[in-house]
């Protein structure tokens, strides 16, 4: 809060709004991993498309 003195002496006051100095932000992580569907001569191998989330804490840029 910061107060000012205009021409005629009043007192005039205001906010300044901040963000707070430890803020942080989660942010999702999504990693894929896809792999192939593949088939080998005598053998068929079947791979999966997986899909993992996973929550991180990011510090705030400052």
């Amino acid at each position: 809060m910061t107060a000012k003195l205009t021409a005629d002496n009043n007192f005039t006051t205001s906010t300044e709004r901040r963000p707070a100095y430890n803020s942080t932000y989660k942010k999702l992580a999504v990693q894929w991993l896809n792999e192939a569907l593949c088939f080998v001569s005598s053998s068929v191998v079947a791979d999966s498309f997986v899909l993992r989330n996973r929550q991180l804490l990011v510090a705030a840029n400052r």
